[in-house]
């Protein structure tokens, strides 16, 4: 019964948009553009949006308590140089992944206990944490990208099982642990009330404390996943690989239907969200569009949807 409930609140969801809208712009670029029609571009395009969907799950963790993570982009970077460093170093592969979650989970500890002891505005704490991530990884590389092939992360974003990419898969199996961590935990439920009003839940005993580091911890160590996975797909690690996913991995939750303000929204309209986002970012490549102006469009885009969600909340 319970997953009877479940499955209608999604139909009737912003999330099911996220998915409809996904299939009207796959259509428009099957009819519109070149190359949409054929299973390697579909391929690819799971492939690439796995990165991004990833770091994207953790993000709808911290947005559905009313909070957000300016870090992962800086917690990307040092997930990848951190193992590429400790791999070409000889310190082995399972030594540069286990020292790269761990410095990420380190991370996210910080910021957590920044938003919640320290009382500092989640998108200031994180914003900080990433600025001293950036300084600190800029000066451990003196501003050189460093190379490294560790087999494992070259297998998990390059290979494939059964004709599907293991990233894609392996974005799956988180999406689908975030999904019963948020949607059929206690967590899950401690986090909409903290989203839906910190002071009404904190007066009906929602622990704070134990929430935030939960959210925030699995943030940024899937921000770490994805910056090993970016590690694996390219070979090279650099200071400013995941710039990109600092601003997209908020747009894909916004995209697929979660509130900004917190309590609203479902962990698969994220999954969605990113698919969408990376659909939109190969079209307008594909159309020969500048990057600013493909910053532009998606700007746009999410500005709108903000100014829709916030009058929805608003009524």
């Amino acid at each position: 019964m319970s997953s009877l409930v479940t499955v209608a609140a999604l139909r009737g969801s912003r999330a099911a948009w996220a998915f409809g809208v996904l299939a009207v712009t796959w259509l428009a670029a099957i009819l519109f553009a070149d190359g949409f029609d054929s299973v390697s571009s579909f391929r690819y395009l799971v492939q690439t949006a796995s990165f991004l969907g990833i770091v994207a799950v953790g993000q709808t963790l911290v947005v559905m308590m009313s909070g957000i993570d300016l870090s992962v982009s800086g917690v990307v970077a040092l997930s990848a140089v951190v193992c590429a460093q400790v791999a070409s170093g000889g310190g082995g592969g399972a030594t540069g992944i286990a020292a790269a979650l761990a410095l990420s989970a380190l991370v996210g500890g910080v910021n957590a206990a920044g938003v919640v002891w320290l009382r500092v505005p989640p998108m200031v704490m994180t914003l900080a944490t990433g600025t001293v991530l950036s300084g600190a990884l800029l000066v451990y590389t003196d501003g050189s990208p460093s190379s490294a092939r560790v087999p494992l992360l070259d297998s998990l974003a390059n290979g494939r099982v059964l004709g599907v990419p293991w990233a894609f898969a392996l974005w799956l199996a988180i999406a689908a642990v975030a999904y019963w961590l948020l949607h059929l935990s206690r967590t899950g439920r401690y986090a909409f009330a903290l989203g839906a009003g910190e002071d009404a839940a904190r007066a009906s005993g929602v622990p704070l404390v134990s929430t935030a580091f939960i959210a925030y911890t699995a943030c940024a160590v899937l921000a770490g996943v994805a910056g090993l996975v970016l590690l694996g797909f390219t070979g090279t690690s650099s200071l400013t690989m995941g710039s990109p996913y600092q601003l997209l991995s908020i747009a894909s939750v916004v995209l697929g239907g979660t509130s900004i303000l917190g309590g609203r929204g479902h962990l698969l309209g994220t999954v969605g969200g990113a698919l969408l986002l990376t659909l939109l970012t190969a079209l307008l490549t594909s159309w020969n569009l500048s990057e600013g102006v493909r910053q532009v469009v998606l700007g746009v885009l999410i500005i709108a949807l903000l100014l829709v969600y916030a009058r929805e909340r608003r009524t």
